[in-house]
Parts: structure tokens; C-alpha cells; sequence
């Protein structure tokens, strides 16, 4: 396919995905290498770029519409090494994705398609590698769905 066409295509994507309302969230977990190393919990090692300070991790929450889709990426406050984003997985509430796991390399994306307006927050839980080896992290936000 030429590169116009590419851009066409990309362009009417654009366009029917915006005509409908649907949003992408970005949800960046920015991690602190060294205190990950000293066996400081992911929860107190990491923050998302979109987090209120001072919010537990735990306690963070994404707000979303029906349609949209939200894609979990990561880095490190230092920028030397990478935080693959690896599975996120369903824990408790309401589930607002059509399966309980959503599988990625390094980044992971999935499309809301429940409401939990006046149900339960979807509670999930987001595991990741550091530079794609040892241990997996694990952290467990929140996603809650608005009208």
C-alpha cells in the first residue's frame, strides 16, 4: 500500500473515531529504578504522569466513556531503562473489558466496552518488567466508566 493511501486510510480512522466521541487515555507508569532495586514496593516506586500528587497508585483511577480505549505504556525516572508494560489483568468490581486479561510486549491496550456507571470501579491489575527481564512488578489502579 503507497503512503497515500496510508494516510487516507489513517485519516478516515481518525475521523470515524472522533465522530463517534471515542478518546485514547494514555496511562504512563513512570518508575524509580533504584528504589524498585531496593525492594521498595511498585506501589511507593511508581506513579502514573496523569496522578494528582500525593495519590497512592492504588488509589489512581482513569476515567473513561464506553468506546474509548486506553493504553498503558511505561518509563523510568531516569530514562535508562525500559518498563514493559505486560498484562493487565481483571481483579474485582465491574469488568470493562470484553476478556479478564489483555496481553502486550511492552505496551498494552484495551477498548472499553462495559459501564459501570453506579457499579463497582474496575480493579485491575498492571504488571511489568523492567528492560524485559527478571521480576514481574505488579501495581492495581482503578478504572472507572462516565456517561
Amino acid at each position: 500500500m503507497n503512503s497515500m493511501k496510508k494516510l487516507s486510510l489513517f485519516l478516515t480512522l481518525v475521523c470515524f473515531a472522533t465522530s463517534y466521541g471515542q478518546e485514547t487515555h494514555k496511562a504512563t507508569l513512570i518508575c524509580n529504578l533504584a528504589a524498585l532495586n531496593s525492594e521498595t514496593p511498585a506501589y511507593e516506586a511508581c506513579y502514573f504522569s496523569e496522578q494528582q500528587p500525593g495519590t497512592d497508585t492504588r488509589e489512581f483511577t482513569i476515567y473513561v466513556k464506553v468506546g474509548d480505549i486506553i493504553e498503558w505504556d511505561g518509563m523510568s525516572t531516569d530514562g535508562e531503562g525500559a518498563i514493559d508494560i505486560k498484562k493487565i489483568k481483571y481483579e474485582s468490581g465491574t469488568n470493562v473489558f470484553n476478556k479478564p486479561e489483555i496481553d502486550g510486549v511492552t505496551t498494552v491496550v484495551g477498548t472499553v466496552r462495559q459501564d459501570t456507571e453506579g457499579k463497582p470501579e474496575y480493579k485491575y491489575k498492571i504488571s511489568f518488567k523492567v528492560n524485559d527481564t527478571g521480576r514481574m512488578y505488579s501495581i492495581d489502579p482503578k478504572v472507572a466508566v462516565r456517561p
